[in-house]
């Protein structure tokens, strides 16, 4: 597996109880802005001191990142569009994600119709962690 130095992302994988769990360096923050840090030494939250890729998110520098304990990207705000399924999430705008990855909110780039209700253009969803909407801005 091969990473770009520009990065500064360095993965670090531990294995515990059958269990890998990803470990983000600090060095992707911002010098200038505090770091939160989780009780096992994890990076929990920094302002991004460059763009930050993670998988085919593309999150923005100089915006706040956070993650899950377990190192999964938990939220930060978009470099560019984001589409998950028939979901497209606004660039600079912020996003969220379950610990498994899935979708938890984002503002819209056009209106969706989803579980039956038709949910505004630049307003928010959000979903549950089965995909389901738990709620958006929906068209008067």
């Amino acid at each position: 597996m091969r990473f770009s130095i520009t990065t500064c992302l360095f993965l670090l994988f531990f294995t515990l109880n059958n269990t890998f769990v990803l470990a983000i360096d600090q060095s992707i923050c911002s010098s200038d802005t505090e770091a939160t840090f989780y009780p096992n030494g994890q990076l929990r939250s920094c302002v991004l001191k460059d763009f930050y890729n993670a998988d085919d998110i593309k999150c923005n520098y100089y915006s706040e990142i956070s993650f899950y304990e377990e190192g999964q990207l938990k939220s930060c705000v978009l470099r560019e569009n984001y589409t998950a399924g028939a979901i497209t999430c606004n660039q600079f705008s912020a996003i969220s994600f379950y610990p498994s990855g899935q979708l938890e909110s984002c503002d819209l780039t056009k209106p969706i119709e989803i579980d039956g209700k038709t949910c505004n253009q630049g307003g928010t969803i959000s979903l549950y962690e089965n995909g389901r909407l738990r709620y958006c801005s929906k068209t008067p």
